[in-house]
């Protein structure tokens, strides 16, 4: 599944034309912070913070997409809903996320002349690198919003609700865990 991803990502970057002008790809560096807000089959949810970094390709002002990898942090309390045995108390969960994923954002309204709002989705995969870190398929959908100044550092705000399944867990149950996602960041095109 990594493979098809590097796969599909490396050929929407490339894909278009053989310029290589620095208006036509985009690097973004956003950090944030996640509230958790449902976690089926468990008691609790995990708040956290993230860093991401994204490289893309610009597809003349009307898509962005590229490819992104970051750092994530969840940290929360949860217990079993229907408890076995070996299963009850109550828990912590305190891991990291290193997300492999893809960046798509499609604007669709302007604001004034500089600002704009649009559609924001990612889907990828966190990677295990450590002891620390946790791994499963993540994905997220949202709107953005680029002030996007020619003269001016460029910025952008995102609000996404995200779905990341978290696979270290005791008694090896997979988490569906689900939060909603504030991001700012500095986008140079």
């Amino acid at each position: 599944m990594l493979k098809r991803l590097f796969t599909i990502g490396a050929f929407l970057l490339l894909f278009s034309t053989h310029s290589f002008a620095q208006r036509d790809y985009y690097t973004l560096l956003q950090g944030g912070g996640s509230i958790g807000v449902n976690n089926p089959g468990f008691e609790g949810t995990f708040n956290g913070y993230s860093l991401h970094f994204i490289f893309g390709r610009n597809f003349d002002e009307r898509a962005f997409v590229g490819i992104g990898l970051g750092n994530e942090v969840l940290r929360g309390d949860y217990t079993f809903k229907n408890p076995t045995e070996t299963q009850q108390g109550n828990f912590k969960y305190d891991r990291n996320l290193f997300p492999l994923f893809i960046d798509a954002r499609l604007p669709f309204a302007y604001i004034g002349d500089f600002s704009r709002v649009g559609a924001v989705a990612n889907a990828g995969y966190s990677l295990r690198l450590g002891g620390v870190y946790d791994k499963g398929a993540m994905g997220k959908i949202g709107l953005f919003y680029l002030y996007d100044d020619i003269r001016r550092t460029n910025f952008t705000i995102s609000a996404t609700y995200a779905y990341q399944q978290l696979t270290y867990v005791s008694f090896r149950e997979k988490m569906n865990h689900q939060s909603i996602n504030l991001s700012v960041g500095i986008w140079l095109k």
